[in-house]
């Protein structure tokens, strides 16, 4: 994933206009945060002439496409704008306490079992099919895969974090219980389970 600051030149009446389209906008933003993207947003003060939001994602297409579709950007409020690769050198490690951590959340398990042979192939197919599946779905907060070795058999548990039971259905359908398994994945699985557990976050204590 890389750094990309959207840097915004607003007109000169930028903070007279911006009531009538700030919600659409804001909707337009918290969409891209929750899949993960948008990092941070906001105009600069004295004098309000410039807006920066700070995005984190695999491609500068996809800023570029959020800049094109912003209400401040379609209605005129925004003269020019540019997408610049964002160095971090500070600041890029994970925060001690993540979303998929807080109370409420909803922890989705699934297990499986594979051969020794077959298991990266399997975290193959994840990390290359899944976890792009997963990430641009509102609501998802992040996938852990955690191993078993037993003799020749490797036990699988995956446990993907949630906002909500409904953010699930965004990705499961109507059917929240039911396992979401690619053929090309069951192909590399000796048994599987057909349906998942769910789990809500009633306390949770994390440290750097």
């Amino acid at each position: 994933m890389n750094y990309y600051a959207l840097i915004y030149e607003v007109v000169d009446d930028y903070v007279a206009r911006r009531a009538e389209y700030r919600e659409q906008h804001l909707r337009v933003a918290r969409e891209v945060r929750e899949r993960g993207e948008l990092v941070l947003a906001g105009a600069f003060a004295e004098p309000v002439d410039r807006a920066l939001l700070v995005f984190r994602t695999d491609e500068k297409s996809k800023v570029e496409d959020f800049a094109r579709k912003d209400p401040y950007v379609v209605n005129g409020l925004v003269k020019k704008w540019e997408v610049r690769p964002w160095k971090v050198v500070v600041g890029h490690e994970p925060p001690p306490h993540s979303a998929a951590g807080d109370a409420g959340a909803i922890l989705r398990h699934w297990s499986a079992r594979t051969s020794e042979s077959q298991l990266p192939k399997y975290l193959d197919h994840f990390s290359k099919n899944v976890l792009p599946g997963l990430r641009p779905v509102n609501g998802y907060l992040g996938a852990t895969v955690f191993i078993r070795h037993l003799g020749n058999e490797v036990e699988i548990l995956v446990a993907t974090s949630w906002r909500s039971l409904e953010s699930i259905q965004n990705f499961a359908g109507p059917d929240l219980e039911a396992a979401v398994v690619a053929p090309e994945a069951a192909a590399l699985l000796t048994n599987f389970d057909r349906r998942v557990r769910h789990y809500e976050i009633a306390l949770s204590d994390q440290t750097v």
